[in-house]
C-alpha cells in the first residue's frame, strides 16, 4: 500500500472524512478499538471507528454525531476544551509537552490541532492530532471526527504531518442551528453554560477519550 493511499468513510448526512493512510497499513484489530457508548445521548450515534498500524505509526479516527437543539455561539470553545483535556488524559503516556493550536472557524466548522511529547515507558513519543466539529444534515447535528497520529520521537513529523494533512472531511457542512428561546434567555441572563454544552461535552467524550484508550504501544 503506498503512502498516498486513502480510504472514505461517510460520517455524517452530506460528510465523508477522507483518511490518508501510512505505507504498508494493516489494520488494528478489532480488539483494540474499544466500544464506543454514546447511550446516553437520545440521538447521538458513532459513525465511525477506524485504525490502522504500520512501522510504529499508529493512526486513529472515530467520529461521532449528536443532536444539537441546545447549541449557542462560543460553545465550540467548551467542547473542544474538553476534548482536548480527555485526550490529556487519554493518551497512556507521561506528557512533555503539550501544544493545543488555536480554533480556527473554517467554512462553517471549527478545527483544532495539537502536538504532543511524551514518553510510553522508556520509549519517547510524539503525537500529531486534529478535532472537527460541524454541522450536518437537515436536522443541523453536530459532527465532531477526531484524528491522532502517534510516531516515535526519534525523526518525528514527517510521516504523521504528512498523514494528518492528507486527512480532511469533504462534503458540506450547514450552519450551527439557530438557538431556542429559552437557550437564549439562559445566556443572555449569563448562566453557567456547561449545563447547555452537556450534550456535547458527552459527545466529546465519548469520541475523543476512546480514540486513544486503548491504542498500541511503540515496541521497543
Amino acid at each position: 500500500m503506498s503512502s498516498s493511499a486513502s480510504e472514505l468513510h461517510g460520517v455524517a448526512p452530506g460528510l465523508a472524512l477522507r483518511l490518508s493512510l501510512p505505507a504498508g497499513a494493516r489494520d488494528a484489530p478489532p480488539e483494540a478499538l474499544p466500544a464506543i457508548d454514546v447511550s446516553a445521548i437520545a440521538g447521538a450515534k458513532v459513525t465511525l471507528r477506524r485504525g490502522v498500524e504500520a512501522d510504529g505509526v499508529s493512526l486513529r479516527a472515530v467520529c461521532a454525531t449528536a443532536p444539537s437543539r441546545r447549541w449557542v455561539t462560543g460553545l465550540e470553545e467548551l467542547v473542544l476544551d474538553r476534548a482536548s483535556g480527555l485526550v490529556r488524559g487519554a493518551l497512556g503516556v507521561a506528557i512533555e509537552r503539550w501544544e493545543a493550536g488555536p480554533i480556527r472557524g473554517i467554512e462553517q466548522r471549527y478545527e483544532q490541532p495539537f502536538e504532543v511529547a511524551g514518553r510510553a515507558g522508556e520509549r519517547a513519543v510524539a503525537i500529531r492530532g486534529r478535532h472537527v466539529l460541524g454541522f450536518a444534515g437537515r436536522e443541523h447535528d453536530a459532527a465532531l471526527c477526531s484524528v491522532v497520529c502517534l510516531e516515535p520521537a526519534q525523526g518525528a513529523g514527517a510521516r504523521c504531518e504528512a498523514l494528518l494533512g492528507a486527512t480532511e472531511i469533504e462534503g458540506a457542512f450547514v450552519a450551527p442551528p439557530a438557538p431556542g428561546l429559552l437557550v437564549r434567555a439562559i445566556f443572555l441572563a449569563a448562566e453557567e453554560p456547561l449545563a447547555a454544552a452537556a450534550g456535547l461535552g458527552v459527545l466529546a467524550a465519548a469520541g475523543v477519550a476512546v480514540v486513544l484508550a486503548r491504542r498500541p504501544r511503540p515496541r521497543p
